[in-house]
């Protein structure tokens, strides 16, 4: 598998945690980088990674400032770049009130997960929709 990494200038460090944790986690596992000057040229970058190094999925990462927000540009052209080619684009988007370190390697076991792991995915999503079984409370416990 070869997974993308869109560089934005001045978030080397959520990448670096990124690119870390993948090649901790994944043996088989191919990383391309695609540096862009701004997150608003992050779809940019990602569809040359799929459409240039023949991604099967690509991940942006970026910690944001504080009181910095995300374009709706930004928002609009990863999506329609994911639309259209077919092909995840991850988002690692690190709040400002946010350790990056502990926010991109958690990022990044998600990721894995979705791809290699997606059993452990569906297992959790059928619990959250089973109802929980409490043996210890008894309605009609205090009418004895």
């Amino acid at each position: 598998m070869r997974v993308g990494i869109v560089e934005v200038l001045g978030a080397e460090e959520v990448n670096d945690v990124l690119e870390k944790e993948f090649e901790k986690e994944v043996t088989a596992l191919e990383i391309k980088r695609q540096l862009v000057p701004t997150i608003d040229d992050a779809a940019l970058g990602a569809r040359k990674l799929i459409e240039d190094a023949q991604c099967d999925a690509v991940v942006i990462g970026y910690a944001l400032e504080d009181g910095e927000k995300l374009s709706q540009a930004f928002q609009f052209t990863v999506l329609n770049a994911q639309y259209d080619l077919k092909r995840n684009i991850f988002r690692v988007i690190v709040p400002a009130d946010q350790d990056v370190g502990g926010y991109a390697s958690a990022a990044a076991k998600e990721i894995i997960r979705y791809f290699y792991k997606p059993e452990e995915l569906q297992h959790e999503r059928s619990a959250m929709h089973e109802p929980q079984k409490d043996s210890s409370f008894n309605p009609f416990a205090m009418f004895g």
